[in-house]
C-alpha cells in the first residue's frame, strides 16, 4: 500500500477528507494528518509518506514551503495540492516543483479519487520499471555475488541455511531449478571449451544454467533445470559424445536432484568443501579461483573480525587503508568489499534487496580503489568505545555522527540516511532510533539544531538570524527557523538574543 498524509490547518476539512473515501479500497494506507507545514514536515521526516494532500495557505510553513523543503529529502513523494479559485500564482509556482496535481476548494470527492487511482497506477509503472532495473542490474552482477555466496557458504556450512536465506534474494532461481549435473573427468586444458560447448547444448535445449560452473578437480557441476527423465538421458548422451584433441577419457555425468533449491546447493558445498582448489566460471568466460584469492571466506572473516574489535576508527580506518591499498586492481577491491558489506549485515534483521543493490550501485560507480575505501568507511568502520558502553546500535551511531556534521543541510531525513547513507530498510531504522533514542527521529534533529543555534548565540555571540538558520538547515526560511526555535526554546530568536546581552556584555568586561 502508498502512504498517504493529509495537511490542512482547517480541523473540518482534515476531518472531512480524512473520511470521505475509502483509502485502503484504493491501495493506501493514512498513515497521519497534519495541522500546518511545520508539523506536516516533521511527520514527513518520522513517517516517509508516499503521497501528500496539502493545502497551500497555510501558517509557520504553507505548501509551497513544505513541498520546496520536503523534495529535498525526498524527490519522489508526490503531492496533491488544494486550494480556492485565487490561487493560480501558487499553483504556477507549485508546478515548478513537479507539482502535477492540483483541487480546487471545496474538494470533489471524485476528482480526488481519479487523482489517487492516477497516481497509484503511476507508481506501480513506476515500480515495475524498478524491479525490472534491479533485476537486470543484479544479473550484471550475478558473479561477483556468486563468489561471495560460495565463500561464505563454505565458511559457514553449520549455519547454512541463514547463509542462503541472506543471498537467494539477488539470485532468480526458477521453482524446479532443483538439479545439478556432475560431469567428471573434465580436464583443466579443455574447461573453457566444454563450459562453451555446454552453453550452446543447453541453449538448444531451451534451458539455460541457472548459476555459474563450478569445478573441483577434473569434475564441473552445472545447475540448471532437468525435470524428466528423459531430458537427463538426453543430456547425458550429448555430454558423453563431448571430445577434445588430447581428452584422454571420456566424460561421465551424473544427475543429482534435491527436494528443494537451498538442499540441492548444500549438498553441492558440501562435496566441494573438502577440495583445496574450487573455480567458478562465469558466462563470459570469466575464471575465479575461491580459496587462493585475497577475497577468501578466511581473509573476509578476518578483516571483518578486526575492523568491528578495533579499538576506536582511527585504528578500524587505519586497517582499511592497509588492505584497499593503491596497487590493489578495482575489481578486486570491488569484490571484498562486496563480501564484507554481506558479512556485515548478517547480523541484521533480513537484508532489504533494495538497500543492498543501493550499496551494490555505490560500489560499482566507484572508479577507484580510493573512492570504495571511502564508503566502506562509512559502512564498516562504526565502532566507538563509549558508543559501546551505552548500547547503542552502530546503525544509530552513524545516523548521529552524519546529523552533528551536516547540521546544515535541508535533506536530512530518516528515509535519506536509510537509503543513502546507512544502506538499510527505513522501516527498520525508524524502529531501531525510537527503541533506543526514545523519541521520534525529527525531535531529535530539531533538538540538535536547536541546540547548535543556541551555541552560535551564546558562545559565538551571532545575532544574525539568516545566518543562523542556513548554518543549521533550514536554508533560506529563517521564519521557519524562528517557529521551530520558539517551540523549542519558548522564545522567539530575537528575543533570546536580547535575553543573552546581559550575559554577553558581563563577559567582555571581563575580558577587558
Amino acid at each position: 500500500m502508498l502512504r498517504l498524509m493529509i495537511v490542512d490547518d482547517e480541523q473540518i476539512i482534515r476531518e472531512a477528507l480524512s473520511k470521505m473515501i475509502d483509502y485502503e479500497s484504493l491501495g493506501y494506507q493514512l498513515i497521519s494528518t497534519a495541522k500546518n507545514g511545520m508539523e506536516a514536515y516533521d511527520i514527513i521526516c518520522d513517517e516517509y509518506p508516499d503521497v501528500v494532500i496539502t493545502d497551500i495557505r497555510m501558517p509557520i510553513l504553507n505548501g509551497l514551503d513544505l513541498i520546496s523543503r520536503s523534495i529535498k529529502s525526498d524527490s519522489r513523494i508526490t503531492f496533491i495540492l488544494l486550494s480556492g479559485y485565487n490561487d493560480f500564482d501558487y499553483a504556477r509556482q507549485a508546478m515548478k516543483y513537479g507539482v502535477r496535481y492540483y483541487l480546487l476548494k471545496p474538494t470533489d470527492k471524485q476528482e480526488l479519487i481519479d487523482s489517487l487511482i492516477s497516481i497509484r497506477k503511476e507508481r506501480q509503472k513506476e515500480e515495475e520499471d524498478r524491479k525490472l532495473q534491479q533485476k537486470n542490474f543484479l544479473k550484471s552482477l550475478n558473479f561477483p555475488l556468486e563468489q561471495s555466496f560460495i565463500m561464505d557458504s563454505l565458511e559457514h556450512q553449520d549455519s547454512f541455511s541463514a547463509v542462503f536465506r541472506k543471498y537467494e534474494g539477488f539470485f532468480s532461481f526458477p521453482a524446479n531449478c532443483l538439479y545439478a549435473c556432475i560431469c567428471s573427468f573434465v580436464e583443466k586444458n579443455y574447461l573453457h571449451l566444454f563450459a562453451a560447448d555446454m552453453k550452446k547444448l543447453l541453449e538448444h535445449a531451451g534451458v539455460s544454467l541457472q548459476f555459474s560452473i563450478l569445478y573441483v578437480k577434473n569434475t564441473a557441476v552445472l545447475i540448471f533445470p532437468a525435470s524428466t527423465l528423459a531430458f537427463q538421458e538426453e543430456m547425458e548422451r550429448l555430454i558423453t559424445k563431448l571430445s577434445y584433441p588430447g581428452q584422454s577419457v571420456t566424460f561421465e555425468t551424473e544427475f543429482l536432484h534435491q527436494d528443494s533449491t537451498e538442499t540441492l546447493f548444500q549438498t553441492i558445498i558440501s562435496k566441494i568443501s573438502r577440495f583445496e582448489r574450487i573455480l567458478l566460471l562465469g558466462e563470459e568466460g570469466d575464471c575465479h579461483e575461491i580459496k587462493n584469492h585475497i577475497a577468501s571466506p578466511w581473509m573476509i572473516n578476518h578483516l571483518e573480525d578486526s575492523i568491528t574489535s578495533a579499538k576506536n576508527t582511527v585504528q578500524a580506518s587505519r586497517l582499511l587503508d592497509s588492505v584497499f591499498h593503491g596497487s590493489m586492481p578495482v575489481s578486486t577491491a570491488r569484490n571484498l568489499a562486496l563480501g564484507l558489506f554481506l558479512k556485515n549485515n548478517v547480523k541484521q534483521e533480513k537484508l532489504s534487496t533494495d538497500a543492498a543493490c543501493d550499496f551494490f550501485r555505490r560500489i560499482y560507480s566507484c572508479s577507484t580503489v580510493e573512492d570504495i575505501r571511502k564508503l566502506l568507511q562509512v559502512v564498516m568502520v562504526q565502532k566507538e568505545p563509549e558508543v559501546c558502553c551505552q548500547k547503542t546500535s552502530s546503525n544509530i551511531a552513524l545516523l548521529k555522527t552524519y546529523i552533528k556534521e551536516h547540521l546544515d543541510s535541508e535533506n536530512i531525513s530518516l528515509k535519506w540516511l536509510a537509503e543513502n547513507y546507512l544502506f538499510v530498510s527505513v522501516g527498520y531504522l525508524s524502529k531501531q532510533f525510537v527503541k533506543e533514542e526514545g523519541m521520534r527521529f525529527s525531535d531529535y534533529l530539531n533538538k540538535e539544531r536547536m541546540e547548535e543555534a543556541i551555541r552560535l548565540m551564546t558562545f559565538y555571540h551571532n545575532d544574525n538570524i539568516k545566518h543562523i538558520a542556513r548554518q543549521v538547515g533550514f536554508g533560506s526560511n529563517p521564519q521557519y527557523f524562528s517557529q521551530v526555535f520558539k517551540r523549542y526554546t519558548g522564545f522567539s530568536p530575537t528575543d533570546y538574543i536580547e535575553k543573552l546581552k546581559p550575559f554577553t556584555q558581563a563577559k567582555k568586561g571581563e575580558q577587558q
